[in-house]
């Protein structure tokens, strides 16, 4: 009887780590902080808040690692000296729309920012300049009355 239910105790934990596993392996992409927007764009997180950064991720599968930096831009992310300078707070998506809400850091300010997610891009974004495409397609930085004025007039119906 004592191995029979050994054995059976084996069975479950077997059962258990099979169905566990998939369930794991598929949420690691939340700890690397690949938050999928749509349309490619993903907003990262890395270890601190102010690595948040939105991007246009240039694999087309799998988890995002890195890509085009949409929001903030890198010249807006980083100051002259190589220090954070503003990170995305948060962000919002539809099919059509992500809204996004960035903070400078030198003076704690809200910037906010719309990005239209109806655009396609070469395949070849290396020897094509797709950041000038991309953002063709963000309006921003607002505040935050210009955020609201802009919305309704595009009938944005996203919040924070």
């Amino acid at each position: 009887m004592g191995d029979f239910h050994k054995t059976q105790k084996m069975r479950i934990k077997l059962y258990v780590f099979i169905l566990a596993f998939p369930i794991i392996m598929f949420s690691c992409a939340k700890l690397w902080g690949d938050n999928d927007l749509g349309s490619n764009l993903t907003l990262l997180e890395g270890d601190r808040k102010e690595d948040r950064v939105i991007v246009y991720c240039s694999s087309k599968s799998g988890v995002c690692e890195s890509g085009i930096p949409v929001v903030p831009k890198y010249e807006r992310q980083f100051n002259k000296d190589g220090r954070y300078a503003e990170f995305v707070d948060a962000a919002v998506a539809n099919k059509d729309w992500i809204i996004v809400r960035t903070i400078e850091l030198r003076n704690n300010s809200k910037n906010y920012w719309l990005i239209d997610k109806k655009f396609s891009l070469p395949d070849d974004c290396i020897n094509i300049n797709c950041d000038s495409i991309l953002q063709k397609h963000v309006i921003g930085p607002l505040d935050s009355s210009g955020f609201i004025i802009k919305t309704e007039s595009l009938n944005i119906n996203l919040s924070f």
